[in-house]
């Protein structure tokens, strides 16, 4: 912290930058005239800004900014934090959100004439599910907390920002035992494309994300150890597709594989093997599991809207490719599988993830266990 003292009409500012090799203090020292005509207090106000600056300044700090715009601000993150600091995917996505919601209304304001009580108007005037709204939130509060970081604003105004809150709190949708059975009749019996069959069995026998699936290799099957490693996840951004790292380091595993599995592996690589040997060179990817039919990337949108013409005029029709995933964890709790393992099966960051995303399937396992021990007491 900078010390002041008033010498005359005068400031004398010290900043110490530690001490160095012989274990003398560094100091740097200024003087702060102010303008004729302040009073007392205001040049005593205007001395102490004077030293805040002068200290950040010493210490090597980027000039204080507080008079740019926001898009100013959001410009520089995007150019020189995003690229490096997020996943491409993430920085897309935080870009469409700043451009489509923030941008219309923040970016021609000051960045000092952002304050709490303004984000708070600003996100509760947005006519959006508050979902969204908390997303769009995280931009904005990543955004600011960086300028801090740099040094281009002196705080950050978000905190104790008022979202609104999602009173109706969206149930996680999965089907029962028996509605698995009879999707996997339909599954079996109904004729379609093969390859989005076994698509839709590895997602209900792996509780995988579908972009972990789209992005496994072969080189991940095992079937040796009879296991899956999921080191990739296959994005769309502005419709290119990128094979990158897992959502997490958590997302990042090896889970088991059953030979019912194991055999679903093993038609779909013949059946690579197959269309590789038949296009030659043109065939872009025989490294992945699953491809187009040209080799190219597998698009989850296109799988996402084979799911929809599948299952059009069945009782599946809302079946998306997310709940599969909500089936297999299910499932998994409830045959008793301790939450902690199932947690590390999805790629959770951490069981409170799992709790509380399954916490109905919790309460309905733990009055089964209940209902259990009564049975075997009486």
């Amino acid at each position: 912290m900078a010390t002041i003292s008033k010498r005359g009409s005068n400031y004398r500012i010290k900043v110490s930058l530690g001490y160095d090799t012989n274990g003398k203090q560094i100091i740097k020292s200024t003087t702060f005239t102010p303008p004729n005509g302040v009073t007392p207090k205001k040049a005593e106000k205007l001395a102490t800004e004077y030293a805040f600056e002068f200290e950040r300044h010493c210490k090597g700090y980027a000039v204080l900014n507080e008079n740019m715009r926001f898009s100013e601000l959001a410009d520089w993150y995007f150019t020189n934090y995003a690229p490096i600091e997020l996943k491409e995917s993430t920085a897309y996505t935080y870009r469409g959100q700043y451009n489509n919601h923030i941008a219309p209304i923040l970016g021609n304001v000051k960045v000092k004439d952002i304050n709490t009580p303004r984000l708070t108007q600003f996100v509760q005037s947005l006519k959006l599910n508050p979902e969204t709204v908390r997303k769009v939130y995280i931009v904005i509060q990543s955004i600011f907390r960086r300028g801090v970081e740099q040094g281009f604003v002196r705080e950050s105004p978000c905190h104790n920002v008022i979202l609104p809150k999602n009173r109706c709190k969206k149930k996680t949708s999965s089907l029962d035992e028996e509605q698995i059975k009879r999707f996997m009749e339909i599954l079996d019996i109904k004729p379609w494309d093969e390859d989005f069959k076994r698509i839709i069995k590895v997602l209900l026998y792996t509780g995988m994300r579908s972009g972990e699936c789209l992005g496994l290799m072969w080189e991940d099957i095992d079937f040796d150890e009879m296991t899956i490693t999921i080191n990739h996840n296959l994005t769309d951004i502005g419709g290119k597709h990128t094979l990158g790292s897992p959502k997490t380091e958590s997302s990042r595993r090896t889970i088991g594989m059953s030979e019912p599995l194991a055999n679903i592996f093993r038609a779909q690589k013949k059946y690579i093997e197959e269309i590789s040997s038949a296009l030659g060179s043109s065939f872009a990817h025989p490294e992945m599991v699953f491809t187009s039919a040209l080799g190219n990337y597998r698009d989850r949108q296109s799988v996402y809207h084979s799911l929809k013409r599948f299952t059009r005029g069945t009782e599946f029709e809302a079946l998306t490719l997310h709940q599969l995933r909500h089936c297999n964890a299910t499932m998994l709790l409830n045959s008793g599988v301790d939450i902690k393992i199932v947690s590390e099966h999805l790629g959770h960051c951490d069981i409170g993830v799992t709790a509380n995303i399954y916490a109905d399937v919790l309460k309905s396992t733990k009055a089964k266990v209940a209902d259990l021990v009564t049975l075997k007491l009486t």
